[in-house]
């Protein structure tokens, strides 16, 4: 792997084991998808959440009935999944280098990758993995990916440009997120999220934006896509 992809993997590595970040409950951008969308347009079927973290989007779509999969980097992730979720039968553990997803052609429904996409860290890498998601998404499947923006406080305040749209985040001090070290690849504007994921038909481009306490901006895109 290069620079990029191990200092991502050993950031959430590390977060893990320490039970950092552990989320308990659906983001509130996929609940409304849900609701919106989901629930007259596809009230079943087969889910894949590619990097999934510690379920809590995955064990949101199981309650309403999925049979849902999910994909992350490292197996320190497991113990936070089996709290969430109830089970890891259906999770599996890739190299954040994989360019194979293990499951069948036409097998899923629907992909969910909710803030992990631009963790790969070059254009190239996000469109080799869509191409995957087309293979084993049905024909007509959905994706719901979101993608950090250059409005976001990460951005703007804890990073500097390494070439490109690819960004490096360090945070020191007596910040709350001190020691996060990342790389992110960062989405212009709406043509820009458009033509990352051209694989599949848009139906809808959209951002969600939250300022809270230290926190100036959270802000990502919203890409919603048909496999054609």
């Amino acid at each position: 792997m290069d620079r990029v992809l191990t200092q991502n993997y050993e950031k959430y590595r590390k977060v893990y084991e320490a039970r950092r970040t552990f989320l308990r409950y659906p983001a509130d951008w996929i609940i409304r998808f849900h609701n919106m969308f989901m629930k007259p347009n596809l009230p079943s079927g087969h889910i894949l959440d590619y990097g999934c973290g510690s379920g809590n989007n995955a064990a949101f779509f199981k309650e309403q009935g999925y049979e849902v999969y999910g994909t992350d980097i490292t197996e320190a992730v497991l113990p936070l999944i089996e709290e969430n979720v109830g089970s890891t039968e259906n999770f599996t553990i890739l190299p954040p280098d994989m360019t194979r997803l293990p499951y069948d052609d036409n097998y899923f429904d629907f992909i969910l990758s909710n803030q992990v996409l631009y963790y790969l860290g070059s254009e190239q890498r996000i469109r080799a993995i869509c191409q995957e998601f087309s293979r084993c998404l049905r024909p007509g499947g959905v994706v719901f990916f979101t993608m950090m923006g250059s409005k976001n406080y990460y951005i703007t305040q804890h990073a500097q440009r390494i070439e490109g749209d690819l960004f490096e985040i360090q945070i020191t001090g007596d910040h709350r997120l001190s020691g996060y070290h990342e790389f992110i690849y960062v989405v212009r504007d709406e043509d820009h999220l458009k033509s990352l994921f051209s694989v599949f038909e848009c139906l809808t481009a959209g951002y969600f934006d939250q300022s809270m306490f230290d926190m100036k901006s959270n802000f990502h895109w919203i890409f919603v896509g048909r496999n054609v």
